[in-house]
């Protein structure tokens, strides 16, 4: 997991990651996961391929385990996105040891706890607004109905 600067802050990124595993088809998720792992790899200034890991790992994990469980939506997600987050977190981070060992990437067990408490705090706020982000730009804002095209052309006279 990259360092960040502050203890207290969250990674957003991954609420965003598991509203997509929950509410979006597979295309479509991955149209919008592409582009921001890619960003999100390039301006974040560690070993390439870390965040792009994290997203489609936990996009996978979180996409696998809802899928199986027959239990309501929203009594398991907080959790479940907070133990998916802690458990992609730690196998990037021994991944990158076994693959990277110059690049040694800190894991403390209760740094992690905290970061996977404030992603699970962020959830339903998130989900709030992402819903409504979905739910607006599903409007229809041009009236077709009420738009009347004509095939002919009004000035010519009928005989």
């Amino acid at each position: 997991m990259p360092r960040t600067v502050w203890l207290l802050a969250p990674d957003l990124y991954f609420v965003l990651v598991a509203y997509l595993a929950f509410r979006l088809d597979v295309l479509r998720s991955l149209i919008i996961l592409f582009p921001l792992a890619c960003i999100l790899d390039v301006l974040s200034g560690t070993v390439l391929g870390t965040y792009p890991l994290i997203c489609y790992g936990g996009y996978a994990l979180i996409r696998t385990v809802a899928g199986k469980l027959p239990i309501t939506e929203s009594l398991y997600q907080m959790p479940l996105i907070g133990l998916a987050y802690l458990a992609v977190s730690w196998a990037v981070s021994l991944l990158l040891g076994v693959l990277e060992p110059d690049q040694l990437v800190p894991w403390s067990w209760w740094r992690m706890i905290v970061r996977a408490l404030l992603v699970a705090a962020f959830i339903y706020p998130l989900f709030f607004g992402f819903d409504l982000v979905q739910k607006y730009s599903h409007r229809n804002y041009l009236p077709w109905n009420r738009l009347r095209l004509r095939t002919d052309n009004r000035r010519r006279r009928r005989t």
